[in-house]
């Protein structure tokens, strides 16, 4: 460990619930005091509020290509970054370009994760860029942790034996900025990744109709999933609101009586601002490890399996998690 005061860059360059899962970390690294920045995709750059980092940094690159003209991107943002004397680099993420990254910044301090023998050309590839390496599963963690608490492990020469704050009032602040107005309807989350998770549009309208029985509902959906919820509305005759930014879609979550949702990164927003949450999981034999890697953090919450049934237990979720 450098003999200085540490000065730390995190690159996390996945999807939203990825980046949200170092909210107990910077929350661990904020309370030592230790300046730290965020490499996030663009896309992603809001998802934090302003007290989670110093500096967000965004990665316009591409996160797998090893074409020359990608490589020229990364070294040139990585010569950029190299200027803020950075102690410790995380490398946060699996994807190639996160790596190359790091290697570029070239501090005296870069931890991130290898997978072994579960994938050990990769192992060796990335195990070139780093000063540390951290052993993580190559597939699900078979211990079944939260990936909270694998991305805590990059931290642990900064921060210690902590174990990673799961109180919603410390993490909330690092996610949302000030207070919210509260909001007595529950949030439904209009999705296609209840599509993509193998969960027809008519299952969807069901359990939608099933949830207005007992809850005054509102429906949030990014602009960019329009087509997917024209459908919905279509379906069901109710108005949704769409957003165009990551700010106001997490004020409406935090606001929220509750979330009903697809596992998704708005049931990573609930689970960090402590909005009660109804997780829909896709059923499979992996769901145990599914969960326990990406149930909603710090929130209360309830974990439903899709599968035949799936809209009624949902919606008896809801009711009992707001009685609880």
């Amino acid at each position: 460990m450098p003999e200085v005061s540490p000065s730390v860059l995190i690159i996390r360059l996945d999807g939203i619930g990825d980046a949200l899962a170092l909210t107990p970390l910077l929350s661990a690294l904020r309370g030592r005091a230790i300046p730290v920045d965020v490499v996030l995709r663009r896309a992603n750059a809001a998802i934090f509020a302003p007290a989670a980092a110093r500096r967000i940094v965004t990665a316009d690159f591409e996160m797998r290509s090893a074409s020359q003209p990608n490589i020229d991107r990364i070294e040139a943002l990585g010569r950029g970054l190299r200027g803020h004397g950075y102690s410790h680099v995380l490398v946060a993420t699996e994807d190639p370009g996160g790596y190359r990254l790091a290697g570029a910044i070239a501090a005296p301090v870069r931890i991130g994760f290898t997978n072994g023998l579960g994938k050990p050309l990769k192992s060796l590839w990335s195990r070139r860029f780093l000063t540390t390496a951290v052993y993580r599963s190559a597939g699900l963690d078979p211990r079944g942790r939260h990936e909270c608490e694998v991305l805590f492990q990059l931290g642990h020469s900064l921060v210690g034996d902590v174990t990673p704050a799961k109180e919603a009032p410390e993490l909330r602040p690092l996610v949302i900025e000030g207070p919210s107005q509260s909001d007595e309807r529950v949030a439904v989350q209009i999705t296609d990744k209840w599509e993509r998770i193998g969960i027809p549009l008519p299952d969807v309208v069901e359990l939608v109709r099933r949830l207005a029985s007992s809850a005054e509902l509102r429906f949030l959906c990014a602009r960019s999933e329009a087509p997917y919820a024209e459908r919905i509305a279509a379906a069901t005759g109710n108005a949704i609101d769409f957003f165009d930014d990551l700010i106001e879609w997490k004020a409406a979550i935090a606001a929220a009586a509750a979330l009903v949702a697809p596992d998704s990164g708005a049931t990573h927003v609930a689970g960090m601002v402590g909005t009660p949450v109804v997780s829909v999981f896709p059923s499979g034999r992996d769901f145990p490890l599914q969960v326990a890697r990406w149930a909603p953090w710090a929130a209360p919450h309830r974990i439903v399996r899709a599968g035949e049934g799936w809209p009624a237990r949902a919606a008896d979720a809801l009711v009992d998690l707001l009685s609880a």
